[in-house]
């Protein structure tokens, strides 16, 4: 080997060792550590780079080899490298954004190609990045970042990936099996008729894409809140309190995955870039009590959007803490709460004003409303066929063209409905709301068992959130098992700060079911001023409750005349919204309705 050999293998071999320490960073943030597929996807295509086999990365052997399909695997069948790769492009987008902002490699997946991209991040005295130059896939060849002790931290982290692949590629496959598995195979059983595996026409077609070319450089995501526990008093009551308190509250504001995106900046630290509220906490003693205040505060504007204070007794157990934090963060969160009602009030140009105007529109059920929160959360997809809340979504706006007849579409709603609710389980697996979707949609072909399964998964996975609550709630009562929905809907109106007039219709149609007639009654009054669907059919049976003739002939006309199906074919009208046939009889029998 002549010397110019010789140091070109020392350079590429210098070259591998710092895209592997790279890699190392990568794998060990948090990111990476809470998506075990995800680590093994970019381990394995950035292993066959260095490997000088990148010819080989295509759908097929990614899939195989790195996601532990069949041989039998079909990539325009199953878009799951093309889903994971989405999401890997985002993930790694958010990493240098952030923790790896000061990286010395950086890894990089161009959208249409699996094959990885590396780059050298030069950093100034000012700490600011020169631009960065890709890397020849066979040379590689860039100069050694630093000599000596990097090339020590390089050997060690080389050494600890080395360890750590076989265990994490094992766990990615497993999980990826377990999740595919249960969902394809075990919850969804039956046969959900034609095209209810594939995606609908648009949404498959951005998926073949990967990314789109519409996609941004800057990822989607959920609102962004901070919480910002300031230096505490040098008093350990406080401290204790108040650690106690904050770390219940980030658990529960995390399970609301699908809205907010949480951040916990270290104490004394600024608060990272790019959020939109910051939750502050504070306490003092006065007088052998704790006083303690909270608030929510809007970073765009400096507005204090939200505030509250209390005190307690500094003697006293404070077993009921943990239950107030998680009501808070209820409050803060869910779909109907005050996070909601401010973006609602002050509008943004982000994501998220797309999402809730979908949440809106299943309260309003017009077809203005569901036409337009359609459109806006379809541009979503279009830009981030990776943002799963948006494929929550459009489960919700699918059904409402099957349930209400809104703004129908060629093609089966039905359909579309199960396949935007199986994508987004496949982007977010753990996530309550993705469940929810799948309930809703399972509920909605009638295989009632699988969305009753579903539907108390969500709630394991959020047992915080009303909305799961009430929906939940609500298929047990249309299944007349009223004495199990019944609780969970006073429950999740006992929780949410807006609630739409679904949620008392249930509460009122249980209690009818079971002959609490002043329970009923009470909820009832709830709906006197709505014109949403179910408020209107709650006043029928309200006032058949209370012999009101007059009040029954005019909810009844109001629906007939918003609902051709509900005065020619009541009994659809009603089934297609998921009532039970018992339930269905009880309601048109004691609403005078005849029926065919």
């Amino acid at each position: 080997m002549d010397h110019s050999s010789a140091a070109s293998d020392r350079a590429e071999g210098e070259t591998s060792a710092a895209i592997r320490a790279g890699l190392a960073r990568v794998l060990d943030s948090d990111a990476f550590r809470a998506a075990p597929q995800l680590s093994a996807f970019l381990g394995f295509v950035v292993e066959r780079v260095l490997a000088g086999r990148g010819a080989e990365l295509k759908g097929y052997t990614i899939a195989v080899e790195a996601f532990g399909r069949p041989s039998d695997f079909d990539p325009q069948a199953d878009p799951i490298v093309r889903v994971e790769a989405g999401r890997l492009r985002r993930t790694l987008a958010q990493y240098y954004a952030g923790e790896g902002a000061s990286d010395a490699v950086r890894i990089t997946m161009p959208v249409g190609a699996y094959v990885p991209v590396f780059e050298l991040a030069e950093h100034g005295p000012a700490e600011t990045a020169a631009p960065v130059r890709p890397m020849d896939e066979k040379s590689m060849a860039i100069p050694s970042p630093t000599p000596g002790g990097l090339r020590e931290s390089q050997s060690r982290q080389e050494r600890q990936i080395a360890r750590r692949w076989p265990v994490m590629a094992g766990m990615a496959l497993c999980l990826g099996l377990l999740s595919l598995t249960a969902w394809y195979l075990g919850l969804i059983h039956g046969a959900p008729g034609p095209g209810a595996g594939t995606l609908p026409e648009s949404s498959a077609r951005m998926a073949v894409m990967g990314a789109g070319p519409a996609f941004q450089d800057v990822p989607l995501e959920p609102t962004v809140v901070a919480v910002s526990m300031p230096d505490l008093p040098d008093d350990p009551a406080i401290t204790a309190l108040g650690r106690r308190f904050s770390g219940v509250l980030v658990d529960a504001l995390s399970r609301f995955d699908d809205l907010v995106t949480v951040r916990v900046p270290l104490v004394g630290q600024a608060p990272p870039a790019n959020i939109d509220y910051i939750f502050e906490t504070m306490g003092q003693r006065i007088d052998g009590s704790i006083e303690s205040f909270g608030r929510l505060r809007s970073v765009r504007d400096g507005r204090i959007v939200w505030s509250a204070s209390s005190t307690r007794a500094l003697g006293a157990e404070n077993g009921d803490l943990p239950d107030l934090a998680r009501r808070l963060a209820t409050r803060l969160a869910e779909p109907f709460g005050i996070i909601h009602a401010d973006i609602r009030q002050n509008p943004t140009s982000g994501p998220m004003r797309c999402i809730y105007q979908a949440i809106d529109a299943r309260s309003t059920m017009t077809s203005e409303d569901h036409l337009a929160a359609r459109k806006c959360v379809q541009e979503l997809i279009d830009r981030d066929p990776t943002f799963y809340p948006a494929w929550i979504q459009m489960t919700f706006l699918s059904l409402g063209e099957y349930t209400s007849g809104l703004n129908p579409q060629a093609g089966s709603p039905l359909d579309r409905a199960l396949s935007a609710a199986l994508t987004a389980v496949r982007l977010a697996p753990s996530s309550g709301r993705s469940m929810q979707a799948m309930m809703e949609a399972l509920f909605a072909r009638g295989a009632t068992d699988e969305a009753i399964k579903a539907g108390r998964e969500a709630l394991t996975r959020n047992p915080f959130d009303s909305d799961i609550m009430a929906s939940l709630g609500g298929h047990y009562i249309q299944l007349n098992r009223p004495a199990e929905g019944l609780p969970l809907v006073q429950r999740a109106i006992e929780l949410s700060a807006g609630r739409p007039p679904a949620y008392d219709f249930f509460a009122l149609l249980g209690a009818h079911l079971l002959g609490a007639r002043q329970l009923a009654s009470g909820h009832g009054a709830f709906l006197a001023a709505d014109e949403n669907l179910y408020a209107l059919l709650g006043r029928a049976i309200q006032a058949m409750q209370d012999g009101n003739e007059a009040g029954k002939a005019e909810a009844i006309a109001t629906l007939r005349k918003r609902f051709p199906l509900f005065e020619t074919q009541p009994r659809l009208w009603l089934m297609r919204r998921g009532f039970g046939s018992e339930v269905m009889d009880r309601i048109l029998a004691d609403l005078g309705i005849l029926h065919p």
